[in-house]
């Protein structure tokens, strides 16, 4: 992004909060950034011109997917025929000049939760807050005379393909866009609707890094993927540690078979193929086998995905086993279950995790109070994403008015946007690919590691 457009972005965001962008009823626009929230300032640590929404430019080339560095790439030593996911992808359907809906009463926004009984319930209820929180605030700064923001909640349902009705509801209830939804399978089902029914999906909580290769126009992501987290822990475990015979212990399900699939990859571009990949049934306690496999292997790095109790208790089994090998493991693993069922072995576990829950800059940390406030508990990263993910549609739904298509425009032509997370930048195909930090156990608590401040400034162009 060239210095002049930023300034020129600058200017265009000093304007009224309710102006409409110029252009953002027709074409493929790529709409001027809108004012920031008042209730939710810049933080001081970025540049004072910098504007909190910075938009594409048409025809403009992003990094490859997930920001990798070259030698992660895919063919990173002959430059094939096509490279994909490196150009935004356009909507050149009709909609943006479509007159408003009658007897508008409110601006519905959905949310699709997960099944109440199912793994990702407490995620949910966490991504549930966020969400309700920054629809509560949108409302309290409603001018007298301006439609209020209505949340439309749905629950997921259990069977394949139940989120197809569920979105289906949605596009019934006439929402202008919808947030959710954490599993992978659910993601993929719902977003597949949102091409028939065009309205657009923010995911706040999906890491599965083949949701937005499907090249629907319809989505962005606020939540980082698996693929930035392996590529960090692959580079890590390879180059500093210098470890090369890897092995890998995973549940047997979806999120752990998309997730092994960039590890391996990522590590065997490094020159590091994995030695053993085995897999436990989720719930499970008898992995006597898996571990007889992984100790005759020899491993001198272990990779671990699955849910945290369940990678704790095994985890304290390899220890027990006399397996001395380094642990390391993604996101999910900064939960009390991991730290109560591992005990002593949790020490000197790494891991990736999305930014430090400790951190002291001010937007976090007025977000944190307002959120303990609202619902009595510190948030997490769910929640955090989620109240990220609906000050995206808040501010679109405010910029655009109730028109789904220039609403769409406004999401997904999205390159930077400032939240309590900290600073995102988004791919050509809408994932948010802003470094992440890694965090090690040490001592009885987790230690993150020095990150440089990422803005766009220094961000990968």
């Amino acid at each position: 992004m060239k210095i002049f457009e930023f300034c020129l972005m600058a200017l265009i965001a000093a304007a009224p909060a309710g102006a409409v962008p110029t252009g953002a009823a027709g074409g493929d626009t790529n709409a001027a950034p809108p004012a920031a929230p008042a209730e939710v300032p810049s933080s001081p640590s970025a540049p004072a011109t910098l504007p909190r929404f910075i938009y594409g430019t048409a025809g403009e080339k992003y990094p490859y997917y997930a920001g990798l560095p070259k030698e992660l790439l895919p063919y990173n030593k002959i430059e094939p025929y096509e490279r994909f996911f490196i150009t935004r992808m356009p909507f050149r359907g009709p909609g943006r000049d479509y007159p408003p809906p009658p007897d508008l009463k409110s601006l519905r926004i959905g949310l699709l939760d997960s099944p109440k009984y199912g793994p990702n319930w407490d995620r949910s209820v966490r991504t549930r807050e966020g969400v309700v929180l920054a629809m509560e605030e949108a409302n309290r700064g409603r001018q007298p005379g301006d439609l209020p923001f209505e949340l439309v909640e749905r629950e997921g349902m259990a069977q394949w393909g139940g989120a197809a009705n569920v979105t289906s509801d949605l596009a019934d209830d006439k929402v202008l866009g919808f947030l959710g939804t954490i599993d992978g399978a659910e993601a993929h089902v719902a977003l597949r609707v949102t091409l028939k029914t065009e309205i657009v999906m923010i995911n706040t909580s999906d890491p599965d890094p083949s949701l937005t290769e499907t090249m629907i126009p319809w989505l962005i992501r606020v939540f980082p993927d698996q693929r930035l987290e392996e590529a960090k822990l692959a580079e890590l475990i390879v180059h500093r540690f210098g470890c090369r015979r890897i092995a890998i212990l995973r549940e047997g399900d979806r999120y752990g078979r998309l997730g092994v699939h960039s590890f391996m990859a990522f590590a065997r571009r490094l020159g590091c193929p994995a030695v053993q990949e085995l897999l436990f049934k989720p719930g499970g306690s008898d992995i006597r086998h898996q571990i007889a496999a992984i100790k005759d292997s020899q491993p001198d790095a272990i990779f671990f995905i699955g849910e945290p109790d369940d990678i704790g208790r095994f985890a304290k089994q390899f220890r027990q086993e006399g397996i001395q090998a380094r642990f390391f493991g993604t996101n999910l693993l900064m939960d009390d279950r991991f730290l109560q069922n591992a005990g002593e072995a949790a020490e000197g576990m790494t891991i990736t995790y999305f930014f430090d829950l400790a951190r002291q800059d001010p937007l976090w940390g007025r977000f944190v109070a307002r959120f303990k406030e609202r619902w009595g508990h510190e948030p997490d990263a769910y929640a955090a994403y989620a109240y990220d993910g609906a000050q995206i549609m808040i501010n679109a739904v405010q910029r655009a008015g109730p028109n789904r298509w220039r609403i769409r425009d406004q999401v997904c032509n999205l390159d930077f946007y400032q939240g309590v997370t900290g600073w995102m930048q988004f791919d050509a195909i809408g994932n948010n690919i802003a470094p992440v930090p890694l965090a090690r156990f040490e001592h009885g608590r987790w230690v993150f590691e020095p990150e440089p401040e990422f803005s766009p400034s220094v961000a990968q162009r």
